[in-house]
This record gives structure tokens, C-alpha cells and sequence, in this order.
């Protein structure tokens, strides 16, 4: 009788209720069992974790030897603050082994310029170290996207537009009319931030024109291979706010299906339906040959412009969230790491 396995989930601070029940609901399906831990839960003396686990109706406390397999949902390998921890749980298959939670975005842009396929769905942009040079990019694009080069959710994100010799600037609350001073000094400000510029593109409905973006799950699975685990649409409801996936934003979403009709006439498994996931994987397997397979979750953001061209906003490999689809999220995940606890103990 093959043993049965042990997952344990670290986390850094306060998850989502619905992935954590999602991710126990997997691996139970898998004859597996599944806690919850906090890096301060480790107690490296006597190789035990105290955790929580769901008994069927509430999670509570429970002392845990050190499990088959790690599911980091916390992933700051690196950092100062929680280094320590990954040194505790050597010798324990873990999920995610890169340094640091996620790449800068830029990087990736880079990293896709490379590939003759999808270098097509780099959207023009800018890494902001000189001024001048951020200014001419944005005279040149008239309509650009000023965001962090390593901040997620559409934090700190401004969109920006030329109006005659004034540039306007939303910062998804207010708008800011700037003159040229204060458009340079903003720049120099945002550059020390180390920001990057990225030409806007108009992702919108195509009756109504409310911006959209597109999350494209794409995640390993059971046998160490990419897999796209959901696709879905976030959509702002007002015109004027074009980061639709901005903490500030309210955010609507909808089926998958009903949206492919909507927007392209088309049902699951249509053209763009298949373009979108056809593009994903390629993108997943092609960054896996550039930076190493220490990563097992991609979250791309991306929108699709009137010609029906893919754009790519950003790619997230650091924890890639989602509305609603915790249970697409949670089953790869546990099903990679029950792989990963497997090769282990051959």
C-alpha cells in the first residue's frame, strides 16, 4: 500500500480562507493529508510543525511532523526577514526554489524579446532610468502606463496622456494636469522608485468599452507538465480606468464561456480561445528554459487589442491570486507537489 502523503502549505501572513479549504479539499481527494503553517510554527528540534488542518467543519491546532512536501505559498527564499525558515525545512521537497518571490517585469519582457513567436506579444515599453529618454517614449506613445517594475495587483500604477503641452496623469483616483516641470520631476521621482513605462493598449469590450484584462492560470500539474488551469476576465466598469486589475478598480468578472461570446463570437475551444492558451503554454515552457524549473505558477495579465492581437501586461511567477477560482488554483498545485513528494522518495 503506497504511503500516505503529507502536504504542508507556508504561508507569511493572512491567505485566502477559500484557497486554503480548496487546497485541502485536493489533496484529500488524493488520499492526502494537508495543514497550514507560519514560519514561526517550525520547530526545527524536534522536526515538528504546529499548524492547522480542516476537520470538516473548521480548521484547528494540531502538532505535525515535518511533512512529505512543501507547498510555499510564501516564497521569500532570500529574504533577510525569512530566510532562516527554508534552512529549518532543508532536505523537504519544496514547490517554488527560486530566490526571491518573483522577477522584475521588465526582466520577463526581456527574457520574451528572444523568442521569435512571442517577442509579438511584448507590449512597446521602457526600464525608467534616464529622464529625458522616458519623456521622449512618452511624447512618442502619447498614451503609456507608468507602474512599478516589481509591484503587483496594479499597486502604484498611473496611466498617463499627452494633451498638448500638458501631460495628464491618473493615479487610478485622482487626475493630475502637469506641466513640463512637473512632468520631469515626476519622472525623476518615479525612476528613483524604479518604475517602468509601457505604451498603453486599448483592451476594452467590444460594445460597451469597458477595459478588460485576461488572468491565464498556467501551472504544473501531477506529471511535471504546463497545463493552463483557468482562464478569466476582469473587467472595470467605468471607461477612464484602464488598470482593471488595480486594488482601486472595481472589478467585475464573468464565466469564461459567456466572455468569449460576448467579446469574440466564440465558444471554448474557439480560435482565440485556443490562441490564448496556445501562447500561454509556449510562454510557460520557454521561460522555464531561460530561468530553471524552480517555479511552478505563472499568472499572466493580459489583453487583447482591436485587431485581436495578444498583449501581454505581465507574467507573475511570485503568488499568483485569482476572483473566484480557488479550486482551478489549489488542484495543480497539490497535484505538483504530491509529484514533487513522489520523486523524492524513489
Amino acid at each position: 500500500m503506497e504511503k500516505r502523503l503529507s502536504i504542508g502549505m507556508l504561508i507569511g501572513w493572512k491567505i485566502e480562507p477559500e484557497l486554503c479549504l480548496a487546497s485541502a479539499m485536493a489533496a484529500s481527494s488524493h488520499q492526502a493529508d494537508f495543514f497550514y503553517f507560519y514560519p514561526g510554527d517550525v520547530k526545527e528540534a524536534t522536526r515538528t510543525i504546529r499548524g492547522k488542518e480542516w476537520n470538516g467543519t473548521k480548521w484547528v491546532y494540531n502538532t505535525f511532523d515535518y511533512p512529505d512536501v512543501i507547498y510555499d505559498r510564501m516564497r521569500r527564499r532570500g529574504s533577510d526577514q525569512f530566510g532562516n525558515i527554508y534552512e529549518k525545512l532543508a532536505g523537504i521537497p519544496i514547490t517554488h526554489t527560486l530566490i526571491g518571490k518573483s522577477m522584475y517585469k521588465t526582466k520577463v519582457y526581456n527574457l520574451l524579446l528572444g523568442h521569435p513567436e512571442l517577442k509579438k506579444i511584448v507590449i512597446p515599453f521602457m526600464t525608467m532610468r534616464e529622464p529625458e529618454k522616458v519623456i521622449e517614449f512618452i511624447q512618442q506613445h502619447q498614451q503609456v502606463v507608468l507602474k512599478a517594475d516589481r509591484g503587483a495587483k496594479g499597486e502604484n500604477t498611473f496611466t498617463a496622456e499627452v494633451k498638448g503641452d500638458m501631460l495628464e496623469v491618473f493615479d487610478q483616483t485622482y487626475i493630475h494636469q502637469m506641466n513640463a516641470e512637473q512632468t520631469i520631476a515626476l519622472v525623476e521621482l518615479l525612476t528613483e522608485r524604479r518604475y517602468c513605462v509601457q505604451k498603453l493598449v486599448q483592451s476594452s469590450t467590444v460594445i460597451q468599452g469597458f477595459p478588460f484584462y485576461i488572468r491565464v492560470h498556467i501551472a504544473k500539474n501531477g506529471k511535471n507538465e504546463w497545463i493552463v488551469a483557468f482562464c478569466s476576465a476582469g473587467i472595470s466598469l467605468k471607461s477612464n480606468i484602464k488598470i482593471a486589475n488595480s486594488k482601486k478598480t472595481l472589478t467585475v468578472s464573468t464565466t469564461w464561456n459567456r466572455f468569449l461570446e460576448h467579446q469574440f463570437g466564440e465558444e471554448v475551444n474557439g480560435p482565440m480561445d485556443q490562441k490564448i492558451q496556445k501562447t500561454a503554454l509556449q510562454l510557460a515552457n520557454y521561460l522555464e528554459s531561460q530561468i530553471g524549473s524552480g517555479f511552478h505558477e505563472i499568472g499572466l495579465d493580459i489583453g487583447v487589442d482591436e485587431h485581436r492581437n495578444i498583449c501581454l501586461f505581465e507574467a507573475g511567477i511570485g503568488l499568483p491570486s485569482t476572483l473566484f477560482n480557488y479550486v482551478e488554483l489549489a488542484r495543480p498545485a497539490i497535484e505538483y507537489s504530491l509529484y514533487l513528494a513522489r520523486q523524492s522518495l524513489k
